[in-house]
């Protein structure tokens, strides 16, 4: 003999559209929580990097106007020792000049040497860009000099090109090329994000 229960259900087996609904929000709500956090993470990279360059850009400034000559590489501004002809655009020895003044934190030099032209260039890496590096030019058209950003992937490029700039271009807008460096703080030419360093 068996016994019944009246008004007990046997539950089958599978989830409820209730049930299914809340996992898909809680799935969309972790999805976009970890979107943020990375696109957040991106963008503090972008800005650490933009600090850095106004910052080298500054301090090559300073090294200009007190050694009446602008440093051919980089890592002058943290190394007396290179403060000779081969070191300086103007090909003059500033060493005299130079004092015992460090314009700029050492960084690690890139391994990149001399690549285009990018001799004494500036590793990226510690700032969480890899094969990135950064490097200086002098701008003939405007009788001034560039720093040169390359490596970096071109949503970063249009993130950095942002903050030079103040325009959004991470949605599409074209970059100004090199052609508008005279007028512009910062151009795309080719792979490389280029600021000019008269604008900081």
């Amino acid at each position: 003999m068996h016994a019944y229960h009246l008004g007990s259900k046997i539950r089958q087996g599978g989830f409820s559209l209730v049930e299914v609904i809340i996992t898909i929000a809680i799935i969309g709500i972790l999805t976009a929580g970890l979107m943020t956090a990375l696109s957040s993470g991106n963008d503090s990279k972008v800005t650490a990097l933009f600090a850095k360059a106004q910052d080298i850009a500054k301090a090559v400034s300073l090294y200009e106007a007190k050694t009446g000559c602008a440093p051919s590489r980089l890592d002058v501004l943290f190394n007396k020792a290179l403060a000779t002809t081969t070191g300086n655009f103007c090909g003059q020895d500033t060493t005299a000049l130079y004092g015992n003044e460090d314009y700029i934190s050492a960084l690690p030099i890139s391994a990149v040497g001399t690549g285009n032209g990018a001799t004494g260039a500036l590793d990226l890496t510690k700032t969480g860009f890899a094969n990135a590096y950064m490097w200086i030019t002098q701008n003939y058209g405007v009788q001034s000099y560039d720093l040169v950003i390359s490596g970096l992937p071109v949503n970063d490029q249009e993130a950095l090109m942002s903050k030079c700039d103040g325009v959004d271009y991470t949605n599409g807008t074209a970059m100004p090329t090199g052609a508008a460096i005279a007028t512009m703080p910062c151009v795309q030419s080719g792979t490389d994000l280029v600021m000019l360093i008269n604008k900081y």
